[in-house]
């Protein structure tokens, strides 16, 4: 079984072997920015308050994904990087985690006021776009970045609550 659990000390080992997953996959565990601060609630430096959680699996005692929630942001940084993040350990991905666990984080969600969800991906990630998608998103934008970078696509997701 899986859980969505609140940050504790305990995992801190399995939080750095998670990001090494996704290094050495090649990977950016971070998707769009805001999940640098792992297992912390605090305020970014551009103002908003952070809150990360744990998918665990119970059974393995393994960290498969992460959620951020993003209380009190600007629209600019709403636009950048939404108010919900997440991803999901490259090895566990594919297999339906990342929509269990973003439905599993809703209720988290209306306590804290994050009402709808605005989530970011990069243009080139098919993966957080089916996710999206799965949780019935609605396309509002897309943000060129410049510089190479692939495009941000912007979507709001009502459906979930």
């Amino acid at each position: 079984m899986e859980i969505l659990t609140e940050w504790s000390p305990e995992w801190e080992d399995a939080l750095q072997e998670y990001k090494e997953e996704f290094r050495e996959a090649g990977m950016d565990w971070e998707g769009t920015y805001g999940m640098d601060r792992a297992g912390t609630e605090g305020t970014a430096l551009n103002g908003y308050v952070s809150s990360t959680y744990l998918y665990v699996s119970e059974e393995r005692d393994q960290l498969l994904g992460l959620i951020n929630l993003r209380r009190n942001q600007t629209r600019e940084s709403l636009v950048q990087i939404g108010n919900i993040g997440f991803s999901i350990r490259p090895s566990e991905q594919g297999k339906g985690y990342a929509v269990r666990m973003l439905q599993e984080a809703a209720p988290l969600s209306l306590l804290q006021g994050i009402i709808p969800w605005y989530m970011v991906c990069l243009a080139d990630n098919m993966a957080s776009k089916r996710v999206i998608d799965r949780l019935g998103g609605r396309k509002q934008g897309e943000t060129e970045q410049g510089d190479g970078l692939p495009a941000l696509k912007r979507y709001v997701v009502y459906d979930v609550f």
